[in-house]
């Protein structure tokens, strides 16, 4: 069970790494979105990689570093594991509803 744990840590903080330093497609799309609006986009998906990173740290920590007889730390550990996820679901959503008011304002203009 804790090669799986491994294999999701290593799969987030590759994620996050990428999200953070080679991702560029939010970039792309300042030909046709809004300058403002562009940036609070590209730095929506930089945070949300650092989270990434965060998450993997944390759950590695949980999941290795910790003994399950100490309930404090490891219920401390997993806690910060759910709060890190519920930042990245937000962070998501945020990027999501950009990007239907994107869709909305194109569809403004064709019309």
């Amino acid at each position: 069970m804790v090669i799986v744990a491994d294999i999701f840590s290593l799969l987030a903080g590759i994620a996050g790494w990428y999200y953070m330093f080679y991702s560029r497609a939010a970039q792309k799309l300042q030909r046709i979105e809004a300058g403002r609006l562009n940036a609070l986009r590209i730095r929506l998906r930089r945070t949300n990689g650092f989270v990434m990173l965060l998450l993997a740290g944390c759950f590695f920590a949980a999941c290795h570093r910790t003994d399950p007889g100490e309930a404090r730390s490891f219920a401390i550990l997993f806690l910060a594991v759910l709060v890190l996820l519920a930042v990245i679901v937000s962070l998501a959503l945020v990027d999501i509803r950009l990007t239907w008011k994107l869709r909305k304002d194109l569809k403004e203009v064709r019309s």
